[in-house]
Parts: structure tokens; sequence; C-alpha cells
């Protein structure tokens, strides 16, 4: 069984689910998963998981992303993005750069966001879209969210390119929709580039299309990162006659270590049993079974 992690290349049309089933017909094998999702209209890195390596994305979606993002202002949509209808116009000609940087930064740091109508948060067992879909007002709750940065690339007419490091559960859609706005105009997400996801680059991933070709030739192993690599951890050894015991949940003892690290990997015998927990400074137990 192939265990890790593929830092796939998205393209623009496919759902989340669709590259899914693709590595699964590729692999002929149905332990896939993904660690978070890109909406069709959106390309970049997207990080599947093979066999051990399902057993890790919660732990991967909580990480931050990195984005080059289109801003088209003068203009909002029901979907605040290119995709949907344009439902009001508004001049932007006394914006320039320096105003705009200034902008920018002030949408730096940890604050609340309101999610788009057109999107898949659930309120009261119903994906936001489908209240939109029914043109049913309700009111959305702020989440909380964290610009940690973002930076100018070009402006030059009405279009603002710009790169945004986030943590997870940032609407794109919704900072364009919300920096138009703090312009003293109107604007709505263009084109969306996923660039980074926990250390994967876009520059490392590959194609659906190399992937297969890499899996045909018996080259897997050239785009297939191990667990230990796509998720650093330190390395906790225990003693090979505590095996059973660990794979069964119970506490161990530690080969001679102070474990200051609240989580860490746990290996015995040069294998990697799982994500451990600290009991205290000697004992260890298994938090996420990797076998």
């Amino acid at each position: 069984m192939m265990n890790g992690v593929l830092n796939i290349l998205k393209p623009t049309g496919m759902t989340s689910h669709d590259v899914v089933s693709s590595v699964r017909k590729i692999l002929n094998t149905k332990k896939v998963g993904h660690a978070g999702t890109l909406d069709p209209n959106v390309s970049g890195v997207m990080v599947v998981c093979i066999g051990k390596g399902t057993k890790i994305s919660e732990y991967l979606m909580n990480q931050d992303k990195e984005y080059i993002c289109e801003l088209i202002l003068g203009q909002k949509t029901d979907t605040q993005d290119s995709y949907g209808k344009i439902i009001e116009k508004k001049e932007f000609n006394n914006i320039n750069e320096l105003t705009l940087l200034n902008v920018l930064e002030d949408f730096k740091g940890r604050q609340l966001q309101i999610p788009p109508a057109y999107s898949a948060v659930k309120l009261n067992g119903k994906k936001l879209y489908e209240y939109a879909r029914q043109n049913i007002s309700v009111e959305k709750e702020p989440k909380e969210i964290n610009i940690k940065d973002i930076n100018l690339i070009k402006y030059e007419n009405n279009k603002v390119l710009m790169k945004v490091n986030c943590s997870k559960g940032t609407y794109m859609r919704t900072l364009c929709n919300d920096i138009g706005e703090k312009l003293g105009t109107l604007g709505y997400m263009g084109v969306l580039i996923r660039t980074e996801t926990k250390g994967l680059h876009i520059e490392n991933s590959v194609t659906l299309s190399e992937f297969k070709f890499l899996f045909d030739n018996n080259r897997l192993q050239e785009c297939l990162i191990p667990i230990d690599k796509v998720y650093p951890l330190k390395k906790v050894n225990v003693h090979i006659d505590y095996y059973d015991r660990l794979k069964a949940g119970n506490e161990v003892y530690a080969e001679a270590y102070t474990i200051e690290d609240e989580e860490f990997y746990i290996y015995c015998n040069d294998e990697l049993i799982g994500i451990g927990k600290k009991i205290n400074n000697s004992l260890v137990k298994v938090e996420k079974m990797l076998i």
C-alpha cells in the first residue's frame, strides 16, 4: 500500500472531488482524500492524501495558505467573484497606488469575516448557497480569520494583483469585496491561484497527467511525499517491548527523553507508529495512529 501526500496542481474547471477521483482511478485504490477543497474556478496547490496519509489530513487542513489573487475594482457580483452576475457598479477613479497600499495594510492581522452567501458554510443544517439560490436572506455569523501578510504585486486600470498569506477558512472572494468597500468603491475576485499550503509550493506541484506518467513508469517516489516530510515533527523513540501497548493506545515510557513539544512522532524500531501526546516527561501515548 502506498502512503504519503501528493502536491497536485489542480486546474480550473475541476472540482476537488474530481481530482481525488482521478487519483483513485490511477492508483486503483479507494484510500485517497484531500486536505482542503479548492473551488472549481480556482487553480493551484491541492494536497491529496494517500493511504496512511489520509490520517493526517485534519492536521494539514489547519495550516496557512498563500494565494495570488486578482481584485477587479468598480463592480460587485452576487457571488463576489467573476462567475457571478454584476449587481452594482461604482466609480473608482480617485484610487492611487499609495491609497491602495494603505488599505491593504489595514487588512493585515486577526479580524472577523462574514462568509459569502454562495459558500458551503452551514446554517441550521443547510449550506449558505442553498439559501442564496432560493433568494432567502439569512444572517451569517462572522468567523475569525488571520491575514498574515498581503502584498501588492501590480495595480493597473481597474485590476489589482496581490499575494496573500492567510489562515484556514479565509474567503478570498469576501476579502476582495471588503477591500473594494474600504477603498470607497466596489470589488470582486477575478483570477485566484493557491500557491502554497503547509510548505507545499506550486513550483513543486505535479499535474494529474504528470502524476499518471510517473505512476505508470514506476517513478511514484518522485512525487509522493512521506508523511513525516510534509508534516515535520520531532521524533520520539519507544522500545520495541512497548509495541503492542502502543498499538492498543496505552501509555508507555519513551527512551531517555525530556519531551517538550505538544506534538511529535512516535517511532518504534524505526517504524512510524503515530502522532504522540505527552503524558509527562517520560510517558507518552499515541494520539493519532498511523499504522
